[in-house]
This record gives structure tokens, sequence and C-alpha cells, in this order.
């Protein structure tokens, strides 16, 4: 869902000195006389504007109406990611008071600290992102500069947080096909290997990144200012577009894990379910199936908000690749940034929302949390 909003990012930070140049009441037209000044390398980040003609051609969405949109969604996406860090702190105390010995409790623990983190970078993008903001008058671009530090540590943190369902999904799978086992092939030491893993896995996939591109101060004739931008080193933007591409294979790698792994626990959850209703067991027995399937239907309500809310997203990027007029920069510029803006939300919302179904379907979590609350004085 992320990567192609990368190519976003890049085109708002065009877009935002456009926008400022547009509205300057005196124009000095012997800027434009020597079209060499146009270059990409006089714009943020030496990425290549798209001619007049195709910035006026906006396809279905007007730019009045993208602008209003944008603005309101952007809002929606601060309020959201807000909570987002509220929550997940909550459940970052809770799940460490429930300490480490429990596999689950460790990939749940993981979890909260990719989403709050998350949620800090998608609260960073709806602030500078913003419409309001967009003619700013600030000694650097603004937008330059949430590419790199918000636009590419979400990307990363996303990914971490669609790798960890991924997992622990693939654990409870685990739990049901091999019950006598899974304890011994799953230890929470292998679990926190496992989790550590994830994490610098991401990192190096976006490391690079950082060092093709840099902020540095450059002179814009378009403005007539000397700001703080984006400028790629040599080779910077094949660097980019190479690990974007890793990043792409990764959002689709771990989304199609999770569904894979939900399905597969969904089915065996079903069948036992049939299973045990057919047979007589002790008492013992029955209370700690009745536990597995508590944690099994709490992940599964975990991976299906995370498919709910990704699924949109992935369907808008096949799309993107499928027909490329519908593209940043293509006929329907304007469609595609304003869909991107209506998915936004739902980013904030996976990194939220967990905190509710916790809650309802963790009895240990309800008690410490009421604890904290001290409901029970």
């Amino acid at each position: 869902m992320l990567s192609l909003e990368l190519k976003l990012n890049r085109s708002q930070v065009s877009d935002e000195l456009l926008a400022r140049y547009a509205d300057e009441e005196t124009v000095d037209d012997s800027r434009f006389e020597d079209e060499s000044q146009l270059k990409p390398e006089m714009v943020p980040g030496n990425i290549s504007l798209p001619a007049s003609s195709e910035i006026a051609e906006t396809g279905i969405v007007s730019g009045q109406l993208l602008n209003i949109s944008s603005t309101v969604l952007y809002i929606l996406v601060g309020f959201i990611s807000f909570f987002g860090i509220v929550f997940n702190a909550i459940n970052i105390i809770i799940f460490f008071k429930q300490g480490f010995k429990d596999t689950v409790n460790i990939s749940l623990l993981v979890l909260a600290v990719s989403d709050m983190l998350s949620s800090l970078a998608l609260l960073w993008l709806s602030v500078c992102y913003n419409p309001w903001y967009a003619k700013a008058d600030l000694p650097f671009d603004l937008q330059s500069v949430a590419y790199l530090t918000g636009g590419w540590p979400h990307l990363c943190l996303a990914r971490i947080s669609g790798w960890i369902t991924a997992f622990v999904t693939f654990e409870r799978c685990l739990c049901i096909a091999l019950p006598l086992k899974v304890k011994a092939i799953i230890t929470p030491r292998r679990t926190i290997y496992a989790l550590v893993g994830i994490y610098f896995s991401m990192v190096a996939t976006v490391a690079p990144v950082f060092y093709s591109i840099r902020l540095e101060p450059k002179y814009l004739p378009m403005i007539n200012e000397t700001k703080i931008v984006m400028v790629y080193v040599a080779n910077g933007i094949v660097i980019e577009n190479v690990f974007t591409s890793v990043n792409i294979f990764s959002q689709f790698a771990s989304f199609s894990a999770v569904i894979v792994c939900t399905a597969i626990l969904v089915q065996n959850l079903l069948r036992n379910s049939k299973w045990r209703q057919s047979t007589s067991s002790c008492v013992k027995q029955e209370s700690v199936s009745n536990r597995d399937k508590k944690v099994i239907n709490m992940i599964i309500f975990i991976s299906c908000i995370f498919i709910i809310c990704y699924l949109p997203s992935i369907v808008n990027l096949i799309v993107m690749i499928a027909y490329p007029a519908y593209d940043i920069g293509g006929r329907y510029h304007n469609l595609c940034v304003l869909i991107w803006a209506f998915l936004k939300p739902l980013e904030g919302v996976n990194s939220s929302v967990n905190i509710f179904v916790y809650f309802s379907m963790s009895s240990k979590y309800r008690e410490i949390l009421d604890r904290m609350l001290k409901r029970n004085d």
C-alpha cells in the first residue's frame, strides 16, 4: 500500500513549489527565457515536472475538489493517528506487565511498538501534506523533509507490522497443525530472534534510500529562493527505485502470507470445533482447548483487520500498474491522489484499533487495564 505512496509524496514536493509560484502577484518572465532553468535538477529531489498542459489535465476530479477532500482526509488521518499513539502506548505497557514467557504476548508487544511508531510517522505526514501548509514560507521544503523523515519511516514500519502479523498468524497455524511440538519449535527466545530479524530486515530495505537522498540547501529559480530540499546522489534515483520495488514485493508477500495463514486458521478452527462436538473429553482438556481457541480467535480478528484495511490499497496498486493513465502525473493524476488520500485513514485504523480486540477477547488484558485505571478501588 505504501510503496507507490512514496511516488505520490515526491509529486507533492513539486506541487508545493508550483502552487507557490502560481500565486505570486509579480512574475518575472525573464526567469523562463532559458528553458534550461526548468531542468529536473532545479527541482527538489531532481523530480521532473509535467508540462503545464499535463498539469491542467486532471481527469474527472477537479483541483478544488482534490484540495478540499485532501484537507478533510488528512485532518482525519491526524486524529486517528493521535489516538493510535495513545492506544498502542497502553498496549505496550500492558503486554510488558504480562511478561515474556508467552510467545504470542511477545509478538503482540512488538507489534504494538511498530504500530505506535507507524502512527507517529503518519501523524507527522498528516501535518506536512495537509494542503493548509502547502504555501508555508519556511527555510526548508516541508514536503521534502516529510518525505525522508515521515514517508520512508512509515513505509518501513508498515512493512514491519505486516510481517509481524504474518508471523503471529503462522505461529497459530503451527499451534493447530502441531499442537504437541509447537512449544518446542516456537520458543520465547526464537520468537524474539524472529521479530528482531523482521525489524532489521525491513530497515535494511530502506537504509540505502537515506544514502541516495540528501537534504541540502539549493537555489530554486522557480520561486527565486534558496531552500533546504531533497537532492539525489549519483545514481540515487536508481537506488531508490530498486528498493521501492523490493518494498512492493515485501508488501505483496506479507499480505499474501497473512491471507493464507488466516484462511488456514479459520478452516482448522471450524474443523476442530466440529470434531470436539462429536467426541467426549475431560474438563481439563476442554479448558485448555478453550484458551487456545480464544487466542486463535483474537489473532484471526487482528489479521482480518489487517486484510480489510490493506486490501483496498493492494487493489489500487494493481490498478495503477495495469493502467498507466491512472498514476501520479498521468491523465487521472487528481483521481489517483484522491484515492490514496481516502486510503490513508485505513492505515491509521489498522494501527489503532487492536486495543479494542485485546480488551474484548483477553481477560488478562482487561484485568491489568482495570488495575491501571483503578476501576477495582
